[in-house]
């Protein structure tokens, strides 16, 4: 993991009510224990519509070390103090090497597609690094 958990703990982008978290190769979804169904949503959702990339991206997260950090945000206030009054319901950031997905708020079943794009934007874009890349990062 290019960013270390404390690192993350002292980063803008962690509150403390994440007290939660799945750890799934590269793909690691922090939120608040009250929000552990729709977690496990996005969680097996992956699973399911995306196994090759998902296989993939094990792979290569082997290789690099590099994760992608889903932040799952109780609710709208706190995704505005992590992103400083950002607009959006998801937004993208570097974090060190790891690439933050922040999600403001919980949502209903049909934003989910837009969370799965976006987390799958984010592994496709590992796939896409030359290859000498991959390896140092």
């Amino acid at each position: 993991m290019r960013t270390t958990y404390s690192g993350l703990m002292q980063s803008k982008y962690f509150n403390p009510a994440f007290n939660s978290a799945i750890f799934d190769g590269p793909v690691r979804i922090y939120f608040a224990q009250f929000h552990e169904s729709l977690a496990l949503k996005i969680y097996f959702q992956l699973q399911q519509r995306f196994s090759d990339l998902m296989t993939r991206s094990k792979s290569l997260h082997q290789k690099n070390g590099r994760n992608i950090l889903v932040m799952l945000y109780p609710n709208s206030d706190t995704f505005q103090m992590s992103f400083e009054g950002q607009d959006g319901f998801i937004i993208s950031d570097e974090l060190d090497e790891d690439t933050l997905i922040g999600i403001n708020g919980p949502f209903e079943d049909d934003q989910l597609a837009k969370v799965l794009q976006a987390i799958q934007t984010a592994l496709q874009a590992w796939e896409r690094l030359p290859v000498d890349v991959q390896a140092t990062l």
